[in-house]
């Protein structure tokens, strides 16, 4: 099986160019004139790209003398270049023990290791070069890039640390040693890498954004911020440090400045799918579902030249259907979280909002078909499971599987404020009065929810706890003045309510 076409093609290139000599055993004079006419024509056929024919010659010569590097380095490159590598392998390793002190015969191995993605192979061949080569920087780099791949840090900071005695004003090393640094979570010893890179070369922008990076890392927003416009100074169009710098300013709770980084980048590529998905999400974390609508709505109207693969245009349509669901546009709501599913239909996510979008409206069937669906596609998402799990027990039905769905939820997120409240009204529906007591005092400890101070008092009603009752329902209506519900219960637990006179 081929593999790695690419890199195949420069380690072609790379055995024609290594200055391969061509030497013969000592051989009766007519042996090894058949010999060196095999060779040649296997060439001429290499140089006419007759691969096969080439080998078939090579092939011939060997059987006259199976000693000759140059004859076994050629049929080498040529099974490569034909996909045969088990059979490459076989004639890089003849070669290496014909010139055993061939340092360019080792290098080549090492570079098929490599290119057949053997690191484990690679690794052990530049290992012996280091030992006979110790000072060659080629082979210490090699060597830690190696390393690096096969998550060995530790290996690849020795080299590293090696290479930095011989090369210390290079900023590249330090650099690269910086980001195995992050790697290990050695970040002091990162920054003061990442600082000297910058000192060394000044404007190099890798090392200006891994500082911006440490500096989110450690909770200095102000101090990423820094970085990212000094990055943006050196490449002033770079719309991933403007996505970067937007991030934070987001995340250092200024607003508009994040915004308006996003409109800019937009400017630059107004058909940027992620740039329209991130101030999306802003304007709908900060209750400005219009302007999120305006901006995927025109994102939808290029929609033809969109490079997304589907898990992010299902990500536009989720949020685009929560957009809608805010401004009451229910049916447009309803259109976008299908079309969610068109892009995504195994994710589950999808089937999850447009489930909770017919319950909301009333239509339970649907609403149970569609988060059935959702917990089918992904029995791991805690909301999927709650909200089915609550569906039931609000229902009164399949309570047992309720309490399943919910304690499924539970050991995902154990503190969940409103999956507790969940258990506790299966429990209630149970009849386990006492039980469900427990589960709701314990939610309303977590969370400050109308709902859990209704069921609360539901509960305390049912114990006979009148007064507790009451004062869950006012607790209740104070989070949600408008609540219907809470205040007719709270209406008949009134003192002068004939049903309470005996109380």
């Amino acid at each position: 099986m081929r593999k790695l076409a690419s890199v195949t093609i420069a380690l072609v290139l790379f055995f024609f160019c290594a200055g391969t000599s061509i030497s013969f055993s000592k051989k009766p004079t007519k042996t090894l004139s058949q010999t060196f006419a095999h060779y040649i024509r296997g060439v001429l056929y290499d140089s006419q790209n007759k691969i096969d024919r080439a080998i078939e010659e090579y092939l011939k010569a060997l059987a006259l003398d199976t000693t000759a590097p140059a004859i076994h380095q050629r049929l080498a490159i040529d099974y490569i270049r034909s996909g045969q590598y088990e059979k490459a392998e076989e004639e890089l390793l003849i070669v290496k023990k014909l010139k055993p002190r061939d340092k360019s015969v080792r290098i080549i191995l090492a570079h098929f290791y490599t290119a057949q993605e053997k690191f484990a192979e690679a690794t052990a061949v530049y290992e012996e070069l280091q030992k006979t080569y110790p000072a060659d920087l080629e082979i210490l780099a090699s060597l830690s890039d190696l390393y690096v791949i096969q998550e060995k840090e530790e290996e690849a900071i020795l080299i590293y640390q090696e290479l930095l005695k011989q090369k210390p004003d290079s900023a590249q090393v330090h650099f690269n040693l910086g980001t195995i640094f992050v790697k290990v979570n050695k970040l002091k010893e990162a920054e003061t890498h990442f600082k000297k890179a910058l000192n060394l070369s000044p404007g190099y922008l890798q090392a200006e954004l891994a500082l911006g990076l440490l500096s989110e890392i450690n909770q200095n927003l102000p101090e990423a911020i820094e970085h990212y416009q000094k990055a943006l100074k050196v490449d002033p169009l770079n719309i991933n440090v403007y996505r970067r710098l937007a991030q934070t300013y987001y995340r250092d709770k200024r607003i508009e400045e994040a915004v308006q980084q996003y409109k800019f980048i937009l400017k630059l590529n107004p058909y940027d799918v992620d740039t329209c998905l991130e101030l999306a999400y802003i304007y709908l974390n900060e209750e400005k579902a219009d302007q999120c609508i305006k901006i995927l709505e025109e994102a939808e109207q290029h929609k033809a030249n969109w490079r997304i693969p589907p898990a992010k245009e299902a990500r536009v349509y989720l949020i685009l259907g929560l957009a809608y669901t805010r401004n009451s546009q229910e049916q447009k709501a309803l259109e976008a979280y299908e079309k969610s599913i068109a892009a995504a239909p195994e994710s589950g996510m999808g089937y999850f909002y447009l489930g909770a979008a017919h319950e909301q409206s009333g239509r339970r069937q649907k609403a149970y078909e569609a988060l059935k669906r959702s917990v089918e596609l992904n029995g791991e998402s805690p909301d999927a499971l709650n909200y089915l799990g609550y569906m039931y027990a609000e229902d009164g039905i399949k309570l047992d599987e309720a309490q399943e769905l919910i304690n499924k939820a539970l050991e995902i997120d154990p503190d969940n404020g409103a999956y507790i409240d969940s258990l506790g009204w299966v429990y209630f529906k149970k009849g386990m009065i006492d039980e469900a007591l427990v589960e709701i005092e314990k939610a309303a400890g977590l969370l400050e929810d109308a709902e859990i101070f209704e069921h609360l008092g539901d509960i305390y009603q049912a114990k006979g706890y009148i007064e507790r009752a009451r004062g869950a329902y006012e607790r209740a209506l104070g989070l949600e003045p408008e609540r219907k519900s809470a205040q007719e219960r709270l209406e008949k637990l009134k003192p002068e309510n004939p049903i309470n006179a005996s109380r």
